[in-house]
Formats: C-alpha cells, structure tokens, sequence
C-alpha cells in the first residue's frame, strides 16, 4: 500500500510539474521533490535508528570466549 502511495504522489508531482512549467514556474517542482525526498530520506534514517536501538546489546562485562587475535607471519 506505501509503493502505491508513493507512486501517486509520484505522479501527481509529475502533473503539477508539467502544469507548472507551463506557467513559468520552474522552480516550484524542485522544491516538491526534495520536500517529498528529504520525508523518504528522514523515514528511512528513523527506522534504522529504531532497529539500532532494539537490536543486540553486547555485555561487555562478561569473559569472551573464543580465540584472540593470533599473528601468523
């Protein structure tokens, strides 16, 4: 259901940049792509601090187990 959202406000933006052209108004369309991609860019940012957050916490108290770092020449 986003995609087909997007895909409208998509095409609506296309038709109000065509319109818009021809009233010389250039600019204007500019203006609604980078509104509508800086929401896109901040909607991506928040949901990957929110699986940041949620994912595993490492404890960094307890012993580690496994081999250490070993120098092979």
């Amino acid at each position: 259901m986003k995609r087909v959202i997007q895909c409208a406000v998509l095409m609506a933006i296309a038709i109000i940049t065509y319109w818009l052209y021809l009233n010389q108004v250039g600019a204007v369309p500019f203006l609604l792509l980078s509104i509508f991609f800086f929401y896109k860019a901040y909607e991506a940012y928040r949901e990957r601090s929110k699986k940041h957050k949620v994912g595993q916490r490492i404890d960094h108290s307890a012993a580690s187990t496994g081999k250490k770092a070993e120098i092979i020449t």
